[in-house]
């Protein structure tokens, strides 16, 4: 949860990203050689059974030697979550309020308590260490076999329902029939609504995109110097609109979002490449918005796993010509 309006929820960067971007809430600076502890305003609640990691992004690690430190959350700790970000750089890093400074990675963990014993047992490896298994880097497998479960997500997380294998054929909610959803039902969820919180990002991400600040500078000085604007533009609280279409800065997570509310929600149904552009330009535009949307829809797994096959039914099996013997 927020703990203040100009803090941002965590959200991934892409589809199969593994940890969600942890953004700051002000301006700050990382010394060379030193470390700071970033706020960001944000709370969260984790899962029985995991705790949330906090790593540094790549960019910022190869680029400026920004390394985080005591990452580790546990399920029970609710208070604000803080970045400790160490600089093992030469110069020193600066960052902005609204900035991606690390990642949220949830992972499962082991709550066993600890208990003392009197003998650990015979194992290969034994007391060996600092380097010992470097001269016999044997590894074992095992595997474990994970039962089914299933899981229907509600925009309000406390009204998840979880169900295991074992509740496949009896149970009322998985046997209940599907409803079909007929065209007014996909038109009427597709008329969207904009929170505040959306629009912030747009803004947000705008900061960092030069071309999508460029035009914004621009349209402003031409209404205050009373000059004629371009037809097709429109600049309004802060916000960019190309033909009554919000413009959308050069922000991966940003259109990966608006994508994902246009394909892949149930409502939306999985439409092909033209379909689901011809849904995003209704209310939104960026550059090469057609490519982008062709690319994305080309590698969503439902849809290549339910695509209809597009050869020919195949043939009786023939039989092979027996070679003819000398």
């Amino acid at each position: 949860m927020k703990l203040s309006d100009k803090a941002i929820i965590p959200m991934k960067g892409s589809r199969f990203a593994a940890g969600h971007d942890i953004y700051a809430l002000t301006d700050g600076l990382v010394p060379a050689k030193g470390q700071t502890m970033v706020e960001t305003g944000i709370a969260i609640g984790l899962p029985e059974g995991t705790y949330g990691r906090l790593a540094a992004r790549s960019g910022m690690a190869s680029k400026m030697g920004i390394a985080v430190g005591g990452g580790v959350i546990d399920s029970d700790y609710t208070g604000e979550v803080k970045v400790i970000l160490r600089n093992h750089g030469e110069a020193d890093c600066v960052f902005k309020a609204g900035h991606r400074i690390a990642e949220l990675i949830v992972e499962k963990v082991g709550n066993a308590d600890a208990m003392e014993v009197d003998d650990l047992g015979t194992t290969e490896r034994g007391k060996a260490g600092f380097g010992s298994s470097d001269l016999n880097p044997q590894r074992s497998i095992t595997a474990k076999e994970e039962g089914v479960k299933i899981c229907f997500l509600h925009a309000d997380s406390s009204s998840n329902e979880f169900f295991s294998a074992a509740d496949i054929n009896h149970h009322p909610r998985l046997t209940r029939e599907r409803e079909m959803l007929s065209s007014a039902h996909v038109n009427a969820a597709l008329t969207r609504t904009m929170n505040d919180s959306f629009l912030d990002k747009i803004r947000m991400a705008g900061k960092e995109d030069e071309k999508w600040q460029d035009r914004g500078r621009e349209l402003v000085r031409l209404r205050e110097n009373g000059e004629k604007m371009p037809d097709e533009w429109i600049e309004k609280d802060g916000l960019l609109y190309y033909n009554n279409r919000l413009y959308i800065p050069e922000d991966e997570a940003l259109q990966t979002e608006i994508a994902q509310g246009c394909h892949d929600s149930l409502v939306a149904g999985h439409f092909g490449p033209e379909k689901t552009i011809e849904i995003v330009t209704r209310d939104f535009y960026w550059k090469k918005l057609a490519d982008w949307i062709r690319d994305y829809v080309r590698s969503c797994d439902e849809c290549q796993h339910s695509k209809s096959a597009g050869h020919a039914k195949y043939g009786l099996l023939q039989p092979l010509e027996v070679p003819y013997a000398a």
